[in-house]
């Protein structure tokens, strides 16, 4: 943008004449010295994914490779990029049920699924034991929590990183029904069974039975919570 505004200046734009069939595509984030004539002159087109986590889970699982879910056939690896990819969602679906989700709005970004799935990449490298504790301390002081200012939503955050990432999760000698957390509350809605297997086809085809609507009891949230998000949504 500052190479374009120095071959042509903004102010410039409106005493120009170009040819009918001239198009010129821009793609950009904000930014606050975006050139406001620029964006006067232009026709604009903005993208906001769909809602829900049934839809988020596909988005990621959309921009991961096969390769990368079987790399090393450690079942689980695989199993953990799932607790992964549904931890992210989680997180950013909460945010419809503002405030009683969060307190705030907070800009859970792809940048910190990336940086989360580096995580679980390299410590599953070299056939280590795996520290669930190293997970749960850069998530939470230098990803997803380097982004929250409040003790109570710190604390909600916390509370999902033990849930699914615990190694009692990943016990092969549980079944689905038994897998639950210390408080006795299911890791996954009742729907959810982490699929024995490396291959992403599996992974895909448990997402694929999520209802398209969201449940509250998906986040931990009462059935009454609707009335939250629907403010939410109403007002955007």
């Amino acid at each position: 943008m500052s190479n374009l505004s120095a071959v042509l200046p903004p102010q410039e734009l409106n005493v120009l004449h170009p040819k009918a069939g001239f198009r010129l595509w821009l793609t950009a984030e904000v930014h606050p010295r975006f050139p406001p004539i620029l964006l006067q002159s232009s026709l604009k087109i903005t993208y906001e994914a769909p809602p829900g986590l049934k839809k988020n889970l596909l988005r990621t699982y959309e921009s991961w490779t096969p390769e990368q879910i079987s790399k090393g056939g450690i079942l689980a690896r695989a199993q953990s990029l799932f607790c992964l990819a549904w931890f992210h969602a989680v997180c950013q679906e909460r945010r419809n049920y503002i405030p009683q989700g969060w307190t705030k709005f907070y800009e859970f970004s792809m940048s910190d699924l990336r940086a989360g799935f580096e995580i679980i990449d390299r410590l599953f490298d070299g056939g280590k034991p795996f520290q669930w504790e190293f997970v749960h301390g850069l998530l939470e002081s230098a990803i997803y929590g380097g982004r929250i200012d409040n003790p109570s939503d710190l604390r909600i955050l916390r509370s999902y990183l033990e849930q699914f990432f615990s190694a009692r999760l990943f016990s092969s000698s549980l079944s689905a029904g038994q897998r639950k957390s210390r408080g006795g509350t299911r890791f996954f809605p009742p729907q959810i069974s982490l699929p024995n297997s490396c291959s992403v086809l599996d992974y895909r085809s448990v997402i694929e039975n999520l209802p398209e609507d969201d449940r509250p009891a998906f986040f931990g949230l009462p059935a009454n919570i609707e009335r939250s998000s629907q403010r939410i949504i109403s007002s955007q």
